[in-house]
């Protein structure tokens, strides 16, 4: 790679997970054909936001050395080292590691967290569960395929009304808001939910750890949790503010970098007896890395420039991502905001997570841009969120 370029996405190698994406920095431009995205500039009302994460924070070291003792598969090695390339220290998981195949524990499951993030979010917005038009959740790894994770949620927080669901990553949330955006148009609704959750743990299999360096991957980066946010119509009075949704994808015609196959009506059946998340860490390098310039191409057709915002929130694939991501959108690592060094890679919860932590401080005005990016078939979205 030639001086006048910067790098930034996940390495072929899933022993070596760096970040690169090419872009020519004398003209601070790719070449990339553009491509058509979703996108709403219209404004939403954040009443309120929730999160639930399962457990004490879990550091490398401990859980490595659990998979060592217990199950005796010697991880602790490269486990080590691919944490701190991915600079990953501690994670909230929901299950215990008593066995190789186990479900979350009591209290933990993806809907017991999706419904506790959704108390907190109702509870800061003085709301009732009652009062929602509509909840909306979002997760790959649900409590079961039907009925839906978020009719389970509902039953944990007694909502009598209209629900739906995605079964979606990383990228859920921008098509949660979509949704709506559309919902709180209508006249008479009073407020709308979105709970993003995850419970992925449960999928990783010990024993694998020693035969599938990918499965190790998984293991030190993933962690369990959720998060809620509830929205109204636009109004003059104060709180924050959502606007400027969108959502696009560039997965056509390519092989997904991250997939959960078995358990599909394809795929019933699993030779070793357990559901495991899939990379293609070469599709992942080919094309996860154009998700960042996509998103921030997107916010920038409609006036926001990543260097007009004061933070910029990205999918939190990992604990580098500011010192990865600064220099390819040309801002100062201080404006990128990542908490996934403490809370591993969230999937579907992971912006919602970062918002809900970064707005805790935040001072009235400041203006955040979301970039969500999701491999597994190349989707972008993201927002504008300005505090009040």
């Amino acid at each position: 790679m030639d001086a006048t370029s910067e790098s930034i996405g996940v390495n072929s190698d899933p022993t070596r997970p760096e970040l690169t994406l090419s872009r020519d920095t004398t003209t601070g431009s790719s070449t990339l054909a553009p491509t058509p995205f979703w996108h709403d500039t219209r404004k939403l009302k954040v009443l309120g936001m929730g999160t639930a994460l399962p457990g004490a924070p879990v550091t490398t070291d401990q859980l490595l050395k659990l998979i060592d003792d217990r199950f005796g598969v010697a991880v602790s090695r490269r486990g080590a080292a691919l944490a701190c390339r991915l600079r990953i220290e501690t994670r909230h998981i929901c299950r215990d590691f008593e066995s190789r195949r186990e479900a979350p524990r009591l209290g933990n499951s993806n809907p017991d967290l999706a419904a506790a993030a959704l108390r907190m979010a109702l509870e800061e917005a003085r709301l009732r569960a009652g009062d929602l038009a509509y909840l909306i959740g979002h997760t790959t790894s649900p409590a079961c395929l039907v009925p839906p994770n978020i009719a389970l949620v509902a039953d944990r927080v007694g909502f009598a009304g209209p629900y739906m669901e995605l079964r979606q990553a990383c990228t859920g949330f921008a098509n949660a808001l979509v949704i709506a955006q559309g919902l709180v148009s209508t006249p008479g609704v009073k407020a709308v939910a979105i709970v993003g959750s995850e419970s992925g743990s449960v999928y990783f299999d010990p024993q694998r750890a020693g035969q599938d360096v990918s499965q190790l991957v998984n293991l030190v980066m993933m962690g369990d949790g959720a998060a809620a946010i509830v929205v109204a119509p636009d109004d003059s009075g104060p709180g924050g503010r959502n606007s400027n949704n969108f959502f696009g994808q560039v997965g056509l015609g390519r092989r997904s970098g991250l997939a959960l196959v078995a358990g599909g009506s394809d795929h019933a059946f699993t030779e070793g007896g357990s559901i495991e998340f899939e990379h293609d860490f070469a599709a992942v390098r080919a094309s996860g890395p154009e998700l960042f310039y996509r998103g921030a191409e997107a916010a920038r057709a409609f006036g926001i420039g990543v260097e007009t915002v004061d933070h910029v929130v990205p999918h939190q694939a990992n604990g580098r991502m500011a010192q990865l991501l600064a220099p390819f959108l040309g801002i100062e690592q201080s404006k990128v905001f990542v908490n996934a060094d403490s809370l591993g890679n969230t999937g579907s919860a992971a912006i919602w997570l970062a918002l809900a932590e970064l707005r805790s401080h935040l001072d009235s005005g400041r203006r955040v841009l979301a970039l969500g990016a999701e491999a597994t078939k190349y989707m972008f979205g993201g927002f504008l969120y300005v505090h009040g």
